[in-house]
């Protein structure tokens, strides 16, 4: 043994245990690499098949006397064949739909399989793992042990990558894969079953799972029958974490990621409660921390590299609105909220059913486990942040709130257990700014490993001899024993879940609500709205880690010893796997799926296995069968009811045409010196790698000014307007009313006057026309998140007045009878209406409106140019506008620009620009239908 690094304690047994344990880790992350290259599905079922695997193997030889290579031929085979039924029964199904749809669908997958493992016959634990080659061989001179099983790896690993590379890199098979990989439509093209690939990819990695369990059994000397029990998630985190070297593409930086992890982790394990570990107090779990600690600087590094998308990340098919009609149906309200109403009553009147404490107090559990779900509803559901690690915040609330209750009141106590909570969910959010959809998913995963087996572990909070937190029974009102008295304990759980119901129900329909949901849905668009990404992230993770945390503080008064082993990942997937089954994005759908997969299971007091079972099942069977969770289902019965009573009732809906009224602004506006520009670009260039997007571009708008910007695709347009409006980095200088706005980020550009119209119109497909253009109005009041939650002052008045001018907006622009729909629902043309409403409501200076007749139809088109002149007239606007309908940009723009390769060849009035040679031979051309109306030769 030898000192290195200020105390850091290593030897060459130390190092050539952790090359061994590398390449079993790299061998797992190989079978993702290959995955996520061929499908895009990030597998986090792959230990679960593993591990399978390795438990077939250890029942098999020592239950049945199996020889080894027969047993081992056996267990790769069963791993292979879970992982191809994987894709054949959950993989093909979803193949079209989100990559991130599927990755929640492993979830599913890696369930069933350890049910499945849990189902088959016990092994006797105290079995040693077997391996094929036995023997010691010692070298002096290295001073290594060299064991039968560590050369099992050194021979089988490096076989297998030589034969998986010799297969990828020379065989038509190989082509088939990075063909599929790089460009799936083409090799589709081309005659390539994307499909059949995708079943044979999986077959593999299955195998590399199965072959990479039986041999990191016996080099970690684990037991026959605890093998699943004693790898688990731990495996898969160490696997990802190397996958993450290469980013998910690269096997040769997998394979090294994987030697470095099995090192560091070997370390680690050997310097546990020595040296400077012992010095900052860290001992159980600190190979989890240094391997989360590594994943999170892979993490940002990957987030670094990337640019900026408009891609946003939907867990499941957004819900559909009632029908446009049915939403003003005056019974819509209250058929709405009647189920909620039905649930309440049930749980209140639970008690008066059940005469066992013990039965009340598993019914208390479900109310702890549908706050925690309510808690992913928030994060997951609505800000989009994919999280595996919900039950670790309950964890922190539950331990704190049993280290403060042993000195102060048990309430006080869980009130700074919620505090807690929310603080580590901020820290832990703070990444997340930077880490995105599955990426974020697998980071909180480790937080959540870390989390039960490091932070949760420490011994100021575990104050048992025995281990684990010592809880104080907590007295309610001076009069109920909530350790007893389990009547007393189950109402503190269900007013508790009433009250988190009712603050979130008020935070949904604010703006607070809405701006999450915004930033979820496009990122881009939300930022031109004013709004801030990251504060719209940062409060979703403070309040999904108050309400875990309130969960778990809930749990102190059930136990009278809390043991961090209960705060473990699977519970963490387990939430998601409710969340998604009942419809992940409402709170309705939170409580049904808990209902459905915990509530159920506990009335007919099933084992934890069944509700296992039942959870991955019910979300695969949702997923495939029901997107939307079982709130689609319970919207599907709505309509249907809706339509009935209306059909007798002879009920028709009141509509409200365009309104003549001119909805004025003007009033507001500062006054400003006429003579500056609204707009001045200097020598602005953005830089894509080594091209050059936009070169020295230099134009201006003056102020009241409508200006076209003209050129092919690939100009550098669209490049250039992102530039003005903050979306990519750019040098050279942007000025705004004489004011230099470079370096400011998008949402604080938007605050100072600069309104963004998108190409797609995408918007925000969650919201309905009303909310988006409320949505638009934060930049007037900002919503403020306890008065939002609370209902106090100054909320509702923010909010009757943000509906009424809304509402104006709407009128303004005929959109009444679209105002309930959902954007997504809604027709190109109608969004584009929509959008200009938004920018009404933004009160905007500066207009860029970027193709705002794509997608639209000749007849809505030609009523575009006076629309867009009407409202610049209402509001005062400049407009910077971006255009291939020649005839309508000609007709409304005062100047044109025209850009060819990122630069500026042609600057003038509509005729001047038309007219220029360069013009003609680079764009126009010289037939003069490219620049008129079909059909009636206008200019």
């Amino acid at each position: 043994m030898v000192s290195l690094f200020a105390g850091v304690i290593y030897s060459n047994e130390i190092l050539f245990q952790g090359f061994i344990d590398g390449l079993i880790y790299a061998l797992i992350a190989i079978g993702l690499v290959l995955i996520y290259k061929a499908t895009g599905v990030i597998n986090f079922a792959q230990g679960a098949i593993g591990t399978f695997g390795g438990f077939v193997m250890g029942m098999l030889m020592v239950n049945y006397d199996l020889p080894y290579w027969l047993a081992a031929i056996i267990a790769i085979s069963a791993a292979a064949g879970i992982s191809t039924v994987t894709e054949l029964l959950v993989v093909r199904r979803l193949f079209t739909k989100p990559r991130l749809l599927l990755f929640v669908a492993t979830l599913g997958v890696a369930q069933l399989v350890a049910l499945v493992q849990v189902w088959l016959p016990t092994v006797d634990e105290r079995v040693e793992y077997p391996t094929p080659i036995n023997g010691l061989w010692k070298f002096d001179s290295l001073n290594i042990l060299l064991r039968g099983e560590q050369v099992t790896v050194l021979i089988v690993v490096p076989i297998l990558v030589i034969v998986l590379g010799y297969l990828l890199q020379r065989t038509r098979f190989g082509l088939a894969v990075r063909s599929a990989a790089d460009n799936p439509g083409a090799a589709q093209l081309a005659g390539l079953s994307i499909r059949a690939v995708s079943t044979q990819v999986w077959l593999i990695a299955g195998v590399l799972a199965g072959v990479s369990t039986l041999l990191i059994g016996p080099v970690q000397q684990l037991d026959a029958g605890g093998i699943g029990s004693s790898l688990g998630p731990e495996l898969l985190l160490f696997s990802l974490t190397a996958a993450m070297f290469g980013q998910l593409q690269s096997f040769p930086r997998a394979l090294g990621g994987g030697i470095v992890i099995g090192i560091v982790n070997r370390l680690v394990l050997a310097n546990k409660g020595k040296g400077f570990l012992a010095d900052w107090g860290i001992g159980n779990g600190s190979n989890l921390l240094a391997i989360f600690l590594i994943l999170l600087i892979l993490m940002l590094f990957i987030a670094r590299g990337s640019r900026t998308s408009e891609q946003s990340w939907v867990l499941t098919p957004r819900l559909r609105s009632a029908h446009k009609d049915l939403v003003q149906y005056p019974a819509y309200k209250w058929v709405s909220r009647l189920g909620m109403v039905v649930l309440a009553l049930a749980f209140i009147g639970l008690p008066w059913v059940i005469d066992k404490p013990s039965r009340l107090i598993a019914f208390a559990g479900v109310m702890v486990v549908m706050l925690i779900v309510l808690s992913a509803v928030v994060l997951t559901g609505w800000a989009g942040q994919l999280s595996l690690g919900q039950y670790a915040f309950a964890g922190v609330g539950a331990f704190m709130t049993a280290y403060y209750s042993a000195s102060l009141n048990y309430f006080l106590a869980l009130g700074i257990g919620v505090l807690w909570g929310i603080l580590v969910a901020l820290v832990v959010g703070i990444p997340a700014l930077r880490i995105k959809g599955l990426y974020l998913g697998i980071a909180t995963l480790g937080f959540s490993l870390v989390a039960g087996r490091w932070i949760l572990s420490i011994d100021r909070l575990n104050t048992n001899a025995a281990g684990g937190a010592k809880v104080k029974p907590p007295v309610l009102f001076g009069r109920y024993d909530l350790r007893t008295d389990k009547e007393a304990y189950y109402y503190l759980c269900v007013a508790a879940v009433a009250v988190v119901i009712y603050l979130l129900w008020r935070m949904r329909h604010s703006g607070i609500g809405r701006t999450l949901i915004a930033v979820r849905d496009n990122e881009m668009t939300a930022s031109a709205y004013t709004i801030s990404p990251t504060r719209a992230k940062l409060i979703a993770f403070a309040v999904s880690g108050g309400i875990g945390a309130l969960a778990g503080g809930l749990l102190v008064p059930a136990t009278g010893s809390l043991r961090s082993l209960a705060f473990q990942p699977s519970e963490s997937l387990l939430v998601m796997s409710i969340a998604v089954v009942g419809g992940i994005s409402s709170i309705t759908g939170g409580v049904l799926g808990t209902v459905f997969l915990v509530g159920v299971p506990t009335v007919f007091e099933s084992s934890a296995q069944v509700r296992l079972f039942s959870s991955g099942l019910g979300m695969l069977v949702v997923l495939m069968y029901f997107p939307g969770g079982l709130i689609s289902l319970l919207h599907n019965a709505r309509d249907t009811m809706l339509t009935w009573l209306a059909t007798r009732s002879d009920w028709s809906p009141p509509y409200k045409g365009q309104s003549n009224a001119i909805w004025k602004r003007n009033e507001e506006k500062e006054e400003r010196n006429s003579d500056i520009p609204a707009l001045t670009t200097s020598d602005v260039s953005v830089r894509f790698g080594g091209r050059l997007a936009v070169a020295s571009v230099s134009i201006n708008v003056q102020q009241g000014e409508i200006v076209g910007l003209i050129g092919t695709n690939g100009a550098g347009k669209t490049t250039l307007m992102n530039a003005i409006s903050g979306f990519v980095p750019s040098d050279g200088d942007v000025t705004l009313y004489g004011s230099s706005i470079h370096g400011s980020s998008s949402h604080i550009r938007a605050r100072n006057g600069i309104g963004r119209a998108f190409q797609n119109a995408k918007l925000f497909g969650s919201l309905t026309a009303r909310e988006t253009i409320m949505t638009a109005l934060e930049a007037r009041e900002r919503s403020l998140l306890l008065p939002s939650m609370l209902g106090v002052p100054p909320s509702p008045f923010v909010e009757r007045r943000k509906k009424s001018e809304a509402e104006e907006i709407i009128h303004y622009l005929g959109l009444g009878r679209y105002a309930d729909q959902l954007i997504s629902e809604l027709s190109t043309g109608t969004r584009r209406i929509v959008e200009l409403g938004a920018l009404i409501a933004l009160n905007t200076q500066l207009m860029l409106l970027d193709e705002p007749t794509a997608g639209v139809a000749q007849k809505e088109t030609e009523a575009f140019g006076p629309l867009i002149h009407a409202i610049r007239k209402e509001l005062g606007s400049s407009i910077l506008l971006i255009e291939h309908d020649m005839p309508m940009v000609m007709s409304i723009s005062d100047r044109i620009y025209c850009l060819e390769s990122g630069s500026v060849i042609a600057e003038g009035t509509p005729d001047e620009v038309r007219n220029d040679p360069g013009v003609i031979a680079s764009y126009l051309g010289t037939d003069e239908r490219a620049i008129q109306r079909s059909g009636d030769g206008s200019t």
